[in-house]
């Protein structure tokens, strides 16, 4: 390269072309065809996944109304057969096998969770043969078998016998309010 008088160089042409082809071999043709096919890509991908959230968004809608519908009697009201009632059942004072003769006396008072009655009017006439296997259950029931967790086991057990016994109805939960042991 040489100088010129005032001490620059002069850009030549073959310089200045060679910086114009740098210019454009940076951006080929190879390489837009490239950066277009992975936008393209990108967006198909992005349209499916919104596609696919919206499919999934309308289902979860539609299960929610024919669940609620479901629930609805024909005059649009909610059935009161798939509300649950709680039956009082009054304190049960029954004492239990010892085997040795010591008297040891249980005090219960609970409430049963039932599905598919109209009204608790008429699950009242229920509220006799529940404490029947209340009490049979508790007679036969040792003092040992309540210690610790033994209570989570009667009352298991207690409700399975009320599921078996109320059986149209659909007996969910027994709660035991009171639970005294002496």
């Amino acid at each position: 390269m040489s100088e010129t008088a005032n001490g620059r160089v002069p850009l030549s042409a073959p310089e200045s072309e060679d910086y114009e082809s740098a210019e454009h071999t940076s951006v080929s043709p190879d390489s837009t065809k490239k950066s277009k096919k992975k936008l393209l890509i990108i967006v198909a991908a992005a349209l499916v996944l919104l596609a696919g959230g919206g499919f999934v968004a309308w289902k979860k809608s539609s299960l929610f109304q024919t669940t609620v519908k479901s629930h609805l009697d024909t005059k649009g009201k909610f059935s009161a057969l798939n509300t649950p009632i709680l039956l009082g059942i009054p304190t049960i004072i029954s004492n239990l096998d010892s085997g040795d003769g010591h008297p040891v006396y249980v005090k219960l008072t609970a409430k049963v969770e039932v599905l598919g009655a109209s009204n608790e009017a008429s699950l009242q006439d229920k509220v006799p043969e529940i404490q029947d296997m209340f009490q049979t259950y508790l007679h036969e029931t040792r003092a040992q078998d309540i210690r610790g967790n033994g209570i989570y086991r009667l009352r298991e057990a207690m409700l399975r016998r009320l599921r078996a016994n109320m059986a149209p109805l659909q007996v969910t939960n027994l709660y035991l309010v009171e639970f005294l042991v002496q």
